[in-house]
């Protein structure tokens, strides 16, 4: 599955928490122009979701990559194998909102559905 930030309909919505929730970065604004390989090993779905989240965060807060596109290619019970394509930040063109310093592991939850998967994720600003 494959989602890129130009795709129509509301792929996130906020939920109520005492956290302030902001972007990191307007991803209209971000090209998808170099592809990366991602994955994380982890026990259990909860955990993989937080740790592939995390290595999202990292790549901008470290290396200063911002991400607009999403692959992932397999999730396994202890493994989640992907791509992501973005370009070096540019503060000059793309717009940085809210720092976003963590995912939490606080009412963390993952689960299937007859839909796809359901997950609840609070981020910590």
């Amino acid at each position: 599955m494959v989602t890129r930030a130009r795709d129509p309909g509301p792929l996130a919505r906020e939920i109520e928490h005492t956290a302030d929730l902001g972007l990191v970065v307007d991803l209209a604004a971000v090209e998808p122009r170099t592809r990366i390989d991602l994955g994380v090993a982890a026990d259990g779905h909860e955990a993989l979701l937080h740790d592939w989240l995390q290595t999202l965060l990292l790549r901008l807060q470290t290396y200063g990559f911002a991400l607009s596109e999403l692959g992932v290619e397999a999730v396994d019970t202890d493994r989640v194998r992907g791509w992501g394509a973005g370009e070096p930040l540019d503060r000059a063109r793309h717009a940085i909102y809210t720092e976003i310093k963590g995912v939490s592991y606080h009412e963390l939850a993952v689960r299937a559905t007859p839909r796809g998967w359901w997950a609840r994720v609070i981020l910590d600003v």
